[in-house]
Formats: structure tokens, C-alpha cells, sequence
């Protein structure tokens, strides 16, 4: 009888799963007509191929998604061993002889019988913010040193330079980012970040220089960076440099775009993205098919659902009963928000071309799989902020004082109370709100 007086209501944030809904119905619509669904002229064998696929991956993320819901995501700070041998495993996978499948210019698949079965990378993002965030949870919000800084920094690079040298630079940033989110959460000064981001910009301008030269006097690849990569940046800076070549997907993209106006052309009707003038339309480029298709007014809408969504992971960073919680909604929080600028700025042109998507609305079923366990995560930790019997061993004084719930979602370094417990895991600090230093 007991789940007849279950409360879903204190359970379930309903307005992360409510902008999750709206958003996979219109990324599913989008996806169907990016592909020509609303076209007499295509498919007329029978359904959508990308639709069904795009189905199968909303199908099996729900699951994921009520799985992770339903299991305490807090069994994962004491798995740190077994998520860096998953993590790298992941990574790595795609390199394996009779595994790893070539798509997209780099060894980014798992294939079984020359069939493409997942992108690996894409589950590693989850996992690289369990990791991460169980890693600095240890520190209780004391990452008030350089020293200290400098070397989470440096355990978060590994996963990133491991994808980078698939090669695969965007999800490389993405991992990046996710770092530096969980990082500045869990109580690294700001201008630590500030000053790292900085210095990383300044390394990326020169190395891109470098790499040019060097490309132009070989002919051909860089050192690092791959032909078409420092073609994308070359674009970056000039649209018009080869505007039949490597930039031909960003001209295309911003005519897409400008061509909707206000009020779009209607869904089906993008001339642009039936015409097969954009290229990855379906992919990369959904936000130029948005663009087209519901004009400024869609983009708007979708922005606004973007921002209901970063709003709830907040809401979840913020009502955690421990840091551990606190720092996986800011790693997936960061994830999300970057994804959402590169992928949108750079088909207006104001950010380079990567292959990262648009969550919720690309076609892709292994990164739809995995922002739907992202999802359940966030709702595990929703569904638990109020628990009363802590997991052994894992935040033991969690309930011992009311004065102890979290107040924010910003540890402030040097302020934490609470002692760790005799495991050396992570006991929940004090959490201040959020101050810039």
C-alpha cells in the first residue's frame, strides 16, 4: 500500500521533466523535417528512418533515465577506481582493433559487423562528471591553493587530451568545460578560471598560427590539428575565405538562418534544407533548420526552454543534501550550457564549426541516450535532497544539524564545516551562496 501514498510531487522535478519533453518533441519534429518528413518526395518506402531511430533513442533513454532516477546516485562517490577504468575504456574503445569504426574523419565509433553501434565519448561524459565531481567533493570546497587547483586541473585534462587525440577537439572542449564547471562550484577562486581560461586562449591563437604555417608549408595537416580543423578556424575568423570549400556549411547556415526572419517559413517548407544546400542539417546544423523553418520566434522558444533547463539544474545544484550532488548538477549543468552556445553560435558564425551537438534537438542516438540519463541523475539527486538515513560511509553528519543543509550551490573555499568521514570520502560542507572573488 505503500505506493499508493507515494508523492510524486516532492519526488520528481517537474519542470526539468516538462522542458525535457517539450524539447524531445521538438528536436523529434525538427529531425523529421530536416530529413524531409513533411515532403511527399522523400521516404515514400515507408517511416522516417531518422525518425525511428531518433524514437528507439528517446525509448531507451526514458529508461535510463527512470534507472538512475531510482538508484542513489551517491553509491557512485565511492566507485572512483571503477569510473576511471570505465572512463578510459570508453575513451579508448573506438581504438580497439574489430571495435573502433572511422566516422566523421576520426575512430570516434563502436562498430559490431560493420554496423555503428554508439559513440563511446558520449556516455564518457557522464562519467567523467561522476568522476570529477567525487574527486573534488574530497576537498570540501578547500581548492583555495594554486597547488591544489592546478592538479584537479590537470586530473580532469586526461580524459580531454585523450579525446582530443581521437581526433575529436569539440568533445575534447566539452570535457573541458564540464571541469571547469565542477571546479568553480566546488570552490576554486575565480580568478583561478579566469586566469586558466585566459592562458588557454592565448596557447589555442598560437598554436593555430603555428599549425597554419606549418600546414601551408607541408601541404596538407598540421602537427596536431587535422586539415579540415585548421580549415574550420580559418573560416572562423574569414566566412568568405573559401566560400565553396570549408566554408561552405557556415555560408549556407547563416543564409538558412537569415532566410526565416521573424516568423519562419513553416515546418517543411525550408528551402535550404530540402534543396540539400546544408549540409549535416539533421545534426550539426538543426538550429540553422529552427532558424528556417520557425524564424526568430522558434529560436526564441527554444532558447527559452534552454534557459527553463540550465534554471532546473540550478534549482538541483542548489537543494542537494550534499556537495557530491551539488557538483554532478554543475558538471552537467556546464556540459548543457556549452553545447548550447558552440552549437548554436557557430552556425551564426560566431564560434568555430565542431561536430558538437544541440542537445535534445540533433539526430544522434547515443548523445540522446545520454542526456537522458543525465536527466535521471539530476532527478536522483532532486528526489533525494531531503533524505533523512544518509548512505554509510558516504555523508554520515548529512542530517545531524538542520543549520547544515545546503544553502547555495557554491562551496566558498575556506569557509567548510563538517569533518570527512573515516573512509577518506567527501562529508557535505556548508555551502555559501555564490560570491565572485
Amino acid at each position: 500500500m505503500a505506493l499508493f501514498h507515494y508523492d510524486i510531487r516532492k519526488n520528481v522535478n517537474f519542470t526539468l521533466v516538462v522542458t525535457v519533453l517539450l524539447l524531445l518533441v521538438m528536436g523529434s519534429t525538427m529531425v523529421f523535417s530536416a530529413t524531409g518528413g513533411f515532403s511527399s518526395a522523400e521516404h515514400d518506402e515507408g517511416t522516417n528512418p531518422f525518425v525511428l531511430r531518433q524514437i528507439i533513442g528517446i525509448v531507451i533513454g526514458l529508461v535510463l533515465l527512470v534507472g538512475f532516477w531510482l538508484f542513489d546516485y551517491r553509491h557512485f562517490a565511492d566507485a572512483i577506481v571503477p569510473l576511471w577504468i570505465l572512463n578510459v575504456f570508453l575513451i579508448l574503445a573506438p581504438r580497439i582493433p574489430g571495435l573502433g569504426s572511422t566516422g566523421g574523419g576520426s575512430e570516434r565509433w563502436l562498430a559490431i559487423g560493420g554496423r555503428h553501434l554508439m559513440q563511446p565519448s558520449e556516455p564518457a561524459k557522464l562519467v567523467t562528471v561522476l568522476l570529477f565531481a567525487a574527486i573534488v567533493a574530497r576537498y570540501r570546497g578547500e581548492i583555495h591553493d594554486i597547488p591544489s587547483f592546478l592538479k584537479l586541473f590537470a586530473i580532469s585534462l586526461i580524459p580531454a587530451v585523450l579525446i582530443m587525440m581521437i581526433p575529436d577537439l569539440g568533445t575534447g572542449l566539452v570535457f573541458v568545460a564540464i571541469s571547469l564547471g565542477i571546479l568553480w562550484v566546488g570552490g576554486a577562486r575565480t580568478r583561478y578560471i579566469v586566469t586558466l581560461i585566459l592562458v588557454g586562449l592565448v596557447f589555442i591563437v598560437g598554436l593555430v598560427f603555428t599549425e597554419i604555417r606549418y600546414a601551408q608549408t607541408n601541404n596538407g595537416d598540421g602537427r596536431i590539428l587535422k586539415e579540415y580543423q585548421l580549415n574550420r578556424l580559418i573560416v572562423f575568423v574569414d566566412p568568405e575565405v573559401d566560400p565553396q570549400g570549408a566554408g561552405y556549411n557556415l555560408k549556407q547556415s547563416m543564409i538558412s538562418i537569415g532566410s526565416g526572419q521573424f516568423s519562419g517559413k513553416g515546418l517543411g517548407s525550408g528551402s535550404q534544407a530540402l534543396g540539400d544546400f546544408l549540409p549535416e542539417r539533421h545534426t550539426d546544423f538543426i538550429f540553422a533548420v529552427l532558424g528556417e523553418e520557425g524564424g526568430f520566434m522558434g529560436a526564441v522558444l527554444l532558447m527559452g526552454l534552454y534557459l527553463a533547463l540550465l534554471m532546473a539544474c540550478l534549482s538541483v545544484c542548489a537543494s542537494s543534501i550534499d556537495f557530491y550532488g551539488s557538483l554532478i548538477a554543475a558538471g552537467i549543468m556546464s556540459m548543457w550550457a556549452f553545447q548550447i552556445l558552440e552549437n548554436a553560435g557557430m552556425t551564426m558564425g560566431l564560434m568555430p564549426i565542431t561536430g558538437i551537438p544541440l542537445p535534445f534537438m540533433s539526430y544522434g542516438s547515443s548523445f540522446l541516450v545520454t542526456s537522458l540519463a543525465c536527466v535521471g541523475v539530476l532527478l536522483s539527486i532532486w528526489r533525494r535532497r531531503n533524505y533523512q538515513s544518509p548512505i554509510k560511509g558516504v555523508d554520515d553528519d548529512a542530517t545531524s544539524s538542520q543549520s547544515t543543509r545546503n544553502t547555495g550551490f557554491r562551496a566558498k573555499a575556506g569557509t567548510t564545516e563538517g569533518d570527512s568521514d573515516s573512509r577518506g570520502g567527501y562529508s557535505r560542507p556548508s555551502l555559501e551562496r555564490r560570491t565572485y572573488r
